[in-house]
């Protein structure tokens, strides 16, 4: 057989001079997407997902996907493949979920055609309130029940709800006043509790408005409570908004400084308390629980907005609620561990207090303190001492070394929304 060698030559030819060189290709340069929206702010009713539109465009007609990427709220949002943005639930104005609890939702977007992505945009949605659906509310109506105390009325998210105000016998309407909402625990009631924690007594000395509010009776329980653990998704009743709506009308009607809020509840009520400080942070400035705790459901999901000041105040021998926890109840060691990394406090300190019943028993606080924004986690333990609410005097604590109402309020007036006054 014959082989066949075939000989290839490639003559090259340079054009131009004695440089040689050859010319670059033409190669196609690909440009990033762009948003283009002329704001970045926009308002949504609440009730329904449509929050906006991303108005995108790629200057070499590339496919365009939208993603998002970030914002504080971007789990609450989605993005189709039109760039229309969407709430994954419909907002409630009454109950709002995002991370400040404003109803005002943040989220960051961007866009990508394949190979490059455009830069990130943050955008707000304000949701606004629909006033068809206020038709299940009613505005507050009160009648005196003396001089200084109303009873008060409303309908609230279909549930007609009480509640008792008490103004210091020397009102002034011209100037601001703080406001203590007093919480009563489970099978208890408001019109008790005013009289139980001593509040009646020193509001006309230290000058603060009051409101007693009224829980309502549990399913299940048939005893009146409050709906405390979690942020109301997977409860029957909302009292986390309830004492929202308290504090809003407190704030528009009757004068009360905004940043001078505070909280205080016995029992059921002091994990209310808790509740209060986990997603209604915003709003209340410093907070009161007795002889109670924090539920296992708030200590998994407990997300404050700031730093918040604490004062809790528990019996050594409470059996109904107990210090080493349960089932139910979050050990208070745990729960105080967790308000101090919470307000990155550094240094830790304990107080005896006086036998001052002369029982044999006194009382100690342990502190966490030189924390953010001035503020401190007070856990007060009262040895020898059950579940009650702590006063000197017998017929309304048990004679405790300590009157609660004085001791709470003494914690509560260093504060305002901003951490420590002084």
């Amino acid at each position: 057989m014959k082989k066949l060698y075939i000989t290839l030559t490639v003559i090259l030819y340079s054009c131009g001079g004695g440089g040689g060189s050859s010319s670059e290709p033409n190669v196609i340069q690909n440009s990033p997407p762009s948003i283009n929206n002329n704001t970045f702010t926009y308002e949504a009713i609440e009730n329904q997902t449509q929050a906006f539109s991303i108005n995108a465009s790629d200057p070499d007609n590339d496919v365009i996907v939208y993603q998002i990427n970030g914002g504080e709220d971007e789990d609450l949002f989605a993005v189709d493949s039109n760039g229309q943005v969407s709430f994954l639930t419909a907002p409630d104005f009454e109950n709002p979920i995002d991370q400040n609890q404003d109803n005002s939702y943040e989220v960051s977007l961007r866009v990508y055609d394949g190979e490059l992505y455009s830069s990130s945009s943050i955008f707000i949605v304000n949701v606004t309130n629909d006033e068809n659906d206020d038709a299940n509310n009613s505005s507050p109506s009160c009648n005196n029940q003396s001089q200084e105390i109303l009873f008060c009325e409303m309908v609230w998210e279909e549930i007609n709800r009480e509640f008792y105000i008490v103004n210091p016998s020397n009102l002034n309407s011209d100037n601001q006043l703080p406001l203590l909402i007093s919480l009563h625990g489970g099978a208890d009631y408001a019109d008790a509790n005013m009289q139980y924690t001593g509040f009646l007594d020193i509001i006309n000395e230290k000058g603060f408005v009051a409101i007693f509010p009224q829980g309502t009776v549990a399913a299940g329980k048939g005893d009146t409570g409050w709906y405390a653990g979690g942020d109301c998704t997977n409860l029957e009743v909302c009292d986390l908004s309830f004492i929202e709506r308290l504090i809003d009308y407190s704030i528009e009607d009757l004068n009360i400084d905004e940043n001078r809020v505070y909280v205080s509840g016995f029992s059921n009520g002091a994990f209310m308390v808790y509740t209060l400080a986990c997603f209604l942070s915003n709003k209340v400035a410093a907070f009161a629980p007795v002889s109670g705790s924090m539920s296992p459901d708030d200590y998994q999901i407990c997300n404050p907005q700031r730093p918040i000041p604490v004062i809790h105040i528990h019996g050594t021998s409470d059996d109904s609620i107990p210090i080493q926890g349960n089932d139910y109840v979050t050990p208070l060691q745990q729960v105080s561990s967790y308000l101090s990394s919470l307000n990155n406090c550094s240094q830790n300190s304990i107080i005896n207090g006086e036998d001052t019943n002369e029982d044999g028993y006194a009382w100690y606080s342990e502190i966490s303190s030189n924390c953010n924004q001035g503020v401190i986690v007070n856990f007060t333990y009262l040895e020898n001492f059950g579940h009650s609410w702590p006063s000197t005097e017998s017929g309304k604590g048990g004679g405790a070394d300590i009157d609660g109402a004085s001791f709470i309020w003494e914690f509560l007036s260093t504060y305002d929304i901003n951490g420590s006054i002084n």
